[in-house]
């Protein structure tokens, strides 16, 4: 393994950054130094770019924003920002055990640096980060996690047909019923709606105010796209931001009335947004909790698995945050 003391550590500039991420392994728009300076301006953070140095050679990386001084320090994935986390220059050998020692000691060297400048950090990671282990050697926690990813080839009647058939059903049902889809830029209604999927702004995992302004400036910069599908009545009955990347389109963040949550709108909208895009494949960013993977998996997507990983500045830290969870699901 190569010893983490051969790597440096040090802020990266963000057009370095982004020449970095034009080939690093599993580089996403949601790494951009843009699109995370966008990340920190919607929740008050600060951008970091952060890269592991082998001499003049950026190895590897990984961007953030970070909170809070002192015990309260903290450095993040921030919100609305999936497939980020730790970040790696290709290949300069087809010998795994290079590749692999080389990426596991820049990995020790990146983790080392958080953990010595921060109270706590929390990554989620792209689907190309497959070696968690550095990770689980640091004492930090590793949690899988999934998402559903859909290849689009030009005709696009495979993807109908691997849907499953209540999926069809659902699509069918909406059309019948009236139900049509349209573009939206209406950020202010998908905060409404995306609070309503949670039962309750309060009790979303994003805050609705980061939502909106979020959304808000990834349609002034042009980097989002958003549809929604009216109800017959005129009403939206849900509303769903994608983020074209290259061939690939994200669905970023959606939200949807509950009332009509048999109509087979949501269904309908990705539908039509995969029948009509120019991109070869689809990610669904995130199918982790049991009702959202269920509705999910009838897209016929493959599954496919991510880490997300938590780490602390200080022992005392980590068991005081793991009783507090502990007391909240008793309670």
């Amino acid at each position: 393994m190569a010893p983490a003391e051969r790597f440096r550590i040090d802020i990266v500039a963000p057009d370095v950054w982004n020449r970095f991420l034009e080939t690093a392994d599993g580089a996403t728009i949601f790494s951009h130094a843009e699109w995370m300076a966008t990340a920190a301006q919607a929740s008050g953070a600060e951008s970091r770019l952060l890269g592991a140095w082998d001499g003049d050679h950026l190895v590897a990386g990984v961007a953030g924003v970070s909170t809070g001084s002192g015990w309260r320090r903290r450095f993040s994935t921030p919100d609305l920002s999936p497939h980020t986390g730790f970040l790696f220059r290709p290949s300069t050998t087809d010998r795994p055990a290079h590749i692999e020692s080389e990426r596991s000691g820049a990995t020790g060297a990146l983790l080392e640096h958080l953990q010595a400048n921060n109270a706590r950090i929390h990554l989620t990671h792209s689907p190309s980060l497959v070696d968690a282990r550095e990770f689980v050697w640091a004492g930090w926690q590793v949690q899988p996690r999934y998402t559903y990813q859909i290849e689009l080839p030009e005709d696009r009647t495979p993807v109908w047909d691997g849907f499953e058939r209540r999926t069809r059903t659902a699509v069918r049902k909406a059309e019948k019923a009236g139900f049509r889809v349209e573009a939206s830029n209406d950020a202010v209604e998908l905060r409404r709606l995306y609070g309503q999927v949670y039962g309750g702004e309060e009790r979303a995992p994003v805050a609705g105010n980061i939502v909106e302004k979020m959304v808000e400036l990834a349609l002034e910069t042009g980097r989002a796209e958003g549809w929604r599908c009216q109800a017959p009545s005129g009403a939206t009955a849900a509303v769903v931001f994608f983020v074209p990347d290259g061939d690939t389109l994200y669905a970023w963040v959606a939200g949807a009335d509950p009332a009509q949550r048999d109509s087979g709108a949501t269904s309908l909208l990705y539908w039509k947004v995969m029948e009509s895009s120019p991109c070869s494949r689809f990610d669904f960013v995130g199918a982790n909790l049991a009702a959202i993977a269920f509705f999910k998996r009838g897209f016929g997507g493959l599954l496919v698995p991510y880490f997300a990983t938590e780490g602390f500045g200080h022992p005392l830290l980590r068991t005081a945050v793991g009783l507090r969870r502990a007391i909240r699901r008793l309670s």
